[in-house]
């Protein structure tokens, strides 16, 4: 019994903490300062499917793009004004993350991002163009 007791502590906790985390950033963003989102990213393309790679995805208000970084990885900047796909759900990198297909203008492939459900809006504002930042 205690061993569930824990359980649900945890799933409580976690979603108060990404709520509260999700509300700083939507707050900052507002405000014109720069945010980071835990997210995780792969880029498709030609030849072998590669590998999620977690990191964060660095968003300044005002900027042309978002930047993805991760540790060992090189940075990739995302241009803003792209349009979103459906995703490739049999190959989810964590079922818990909502998952999208972002195009940049003038890219040939899409990048499939992965952040918690709760972060999606301000995915989408933030790569929609530095005007929509506002509304977020």
């Amino acid at each position: 019994m205690g061993e569930l007791a824990g359980e649900l502590m945890a799933l409580f906790a976690d979603g108060f903490w990404r709520t509260f985390r999700v509300s700083r950033t939507r707050r900052r963003l507002a405000a014109g300062r720069p945010v980071r989102i835990p997210c995780s990213a792969r880029a498709a393309g030609p030849g072998p499917r590669g590998e999620y790679a977690d990191g964060r995805l660095w968003i300044t208000p005002g900027a042309p793009s978002a930047a993805f970084t991760a540790r060992g990885r090189a940075r990739v900047e995302l241009p803003a004004g792209g349009t979103f796909h459906d995703p490739e759900p049999d190959t989810w990198h964590d079922q818990d993350w909502a998952a999208t297909a972002y195009l940049a203008p003038g890219a040939g492939h899409p990048v499939y991002l992965q952040v918690d459900s709760r972060y999606l809006p301000v995915l989408h504002a933030a790569l929609a163009g530095p005007e929509a930042l506002t509304d977020v």
